[in-house]
């Protein structure tokens, strides 16, 4: 997932290959076409090319914001649906499938464009491979995740292991770490400061022409993603309000500010602070204004996250784990597979 530079080129004078770039007097022309880039207005520190909440944040961006946006940008995308994903429209699978992994939508649409271009053409070009996940450089892309609702929910998914892996102190799949050195394919040695940057690298190993230490020329790698980013998020456009809160998938709804979520994948709480989620910790924060615990169920024995739908063996009747740890009537469940508080995460029958 080698990023290009596609954006950034001058208008009327698209760059239409990718490959390295040579600078002159200041100007960067691309050496395969000859045509004259706009450099970046800002280079980035290539130890700290993006902050955690960068990608971690916007949770509070709704479809509808989405949707403004690539109209705005003449994008493709602006009237694409998904046959794959019952006809979702592009900017649905953006938002849907990025909280759903706790991923910030407008990073999302900064990957996109680095990786295909498809938020500001015109054209379905590169839409297979949206986001570049599962197309490692040198090769084509696993046929597995072809198509672009797949290829964001694969691009999402694979960030959030990444931050997994950090937050459990651990390195990535590929050997990034915080706070160890690591070579990048341009080659530079690089130090992630922080669990955005090691995560970027794990993505796309290439820091790329626009970070001030490596003294690259070649076009794309990470420190593009850090420009797009933050062309797209300090553009002056609304994307709506922090104060809105965190989407949770555990919860299955939106988190107000300082709300509490006991994950269902992996029991650590986690809180809402200014939108985005917080790492983790195996004790419940002191000061949450609503919680999403799990619930203990006499009927099987245990604790069951959120949303969990249970038989009870007392009355035979059917019980939701709802907010605040407390069991709500669920009568509809077995029919429905869903209860008062949202579809059943999972499901237990006598």
């Amino acid at each position: 997932m080698k990023t290009r530079l596609w954006w950034l080129a001058v208008p009327l004078l698209l760059a239409v290959g990718c490959g390295p770039v040579e600078e002159s007097d200041g100007v960067v022309i691309d050496e395969l076409t000859g045509e004259v880039l706009q450099a970046a207005t800002t280079k980035y520190d290539m130890h700290r090319l993006l902050e955690d909440s960068h990608l971690l944040g916007h949770q509070w961006v709704t479809a509808a914001k989405v949707q403004a946006f690539l109209e705005q940008q003449g994008s493709y995308l602006a009237t694409y649906k998904d046959p794959a994903f019952a006809n979702k429209s592009a900017a649905t699978l953006i938002v849907e499938r990025s909280t759903a992994y706790g991923i910030s939508p407008v990073y999302m649409l900064a990957r996109i464009q680095v990786e295909s271009s498809l938020v500001q053409s015109g054209t379905s070009t590169n839409l297979a491979k949206a986001t570049g996940c599962g197309c490692p450089d040198g090769s084509g892309c696993d046929a597995q995740y072809t198509g672009f609702g797949k290829q964001v929910e694969c691009s999402a998914k694979k960030l959030r292991g990444y931050f997994t892996d950090l937050d459990a102190g651990r390195a990535t799949v590929s050997g990034w770490k915080v706070g160890t050195a690591k070579a990048t394919l341009d080659p530079c040695t690089a130090t992630p400061t922080n669990k955005a940057t090691a995560a970027l690298y794990t993505y796309t190993p290439w820091v790329g022409a626009y970070a001030t230490q490596c003294g690259r020329a070649t076009v794309g790698g990470s420190s593009l993603v850090a420009v797009v980013y933050h062309r797209y998020a300090d553009s002056g456009f609304d994307w709506g309000s922090a104060s809105a809160g965190c989407v949770s998938e555990t919860a299955g709804t939106t988190v107000p500010d300082l709300g509490c979520v006991q994950s269902s994948s992996d029991a650590m709480w986690r809180q809402c602070v200014s939108g985005v989620f917080t790492a983790g910790s195996t004790t419940k924060p002191g000061n949450c204004t609503q919680s999403w615990p799990w619930c203990s169920s006499v009927t099987l024995g245990r604790s069951v996250p959120a949303r969990t739908c249970v038989q009870s063996a007392s009355n035979q009747s059917w019980q939701q784990c709802g907010v605040e740890g407390g069991w709500v009537s669920a009568p509809a469940a077995p029919q429905g597979g869903a209860g008062p508080v949202g579809a059943c995460f999972e499901m237990y029958a006598l």
